[in-house]
């Protein structure tokens, strides 16, 4: 089984309810086949044989919200633009990446960040996106504190202006995973939920 962690995605409402009203709906068909399945079953063994297929077809058939979260972000890390080889990220990097706050230029005010969603993703999966969004993201992060717009409260209007053009180059993990959401959606039986 593939190493996994928990992660907290900010995103509107839409998108949250999207991913949660799939997986309600996806939940609801699995109790429904268990429960007719189950009715039929003659014995212990045939009822575990039952839960033991249910597990064995919950990802494809009736994904979870994890599962379609990481099938989202998988679509999106396929693409050309972030399907590449990037150079690895130091140790220093990484501890950087999983401190919390955000990025220099990463703010947004015309997006809805107001739901906190936690999903538990695949592990490489996860570092894959962070050390792409790290990569293409760091020079323009560097050129905001080079030009000393790092600190938002101290900045004037104009400076304010200077940084949101150049925050715009700046994608983060959860920019990654809330395009996957609007733009890679999978169907059911989609090959990347059977990774």
């Amino acid at each position: 089984m593939a190493a996994t962690q928990r992660v907290i995605i900010h995103m509107s409402e839409d998108l949250a309810l999207r991913v949660s009203s799939t997986a309600r709906s996806y939940r609801d068909a699995e109790k429904t086949w268990r429960r007719l399945s189950l009715a039929t079953a003659v014995g212990a063994k045939q009822r575990k044989a039952i839960r033991i297929q249910a597990a064995l077809r919950r990802r494809a058939e009736w994904p979870t919200e994890d599962h379609l979260a990481e099938a989202c972000l998988r679509g999106r890390m396929a693409q050309p633009d972030l399907d590449r080889d990037w150079p690895a990220l130091t140790e220093e990097e990484r501890a950087e990446l999983s401190l919390p706050g955000m990025w220099p230029g990463s703010e947004r005010p015309d997006e809805d960040f107001s739901e906190a969603c936690a999903y538990t993703l695949d592990y490489d999966l996860i570092w894959r996106a962070r050390t792409a969004a790290w990569r293409i993201s760091e020079p323009w992060i560097n050129e905001i504190l080079a030009q000393g717009l790092g600190n938002l409260r101290a900045l004037t209007e104009d400076q304010r202006a200077e940084r949101a053009a150049l925050g715009v180059n700046v994608i983060t993990f959860g920019a990654i995973v809330r395009q996957g959401i609007k733009r890679h959606w999978p169907t059911k039986g989609h090959t990347l939920f059977s990774k």
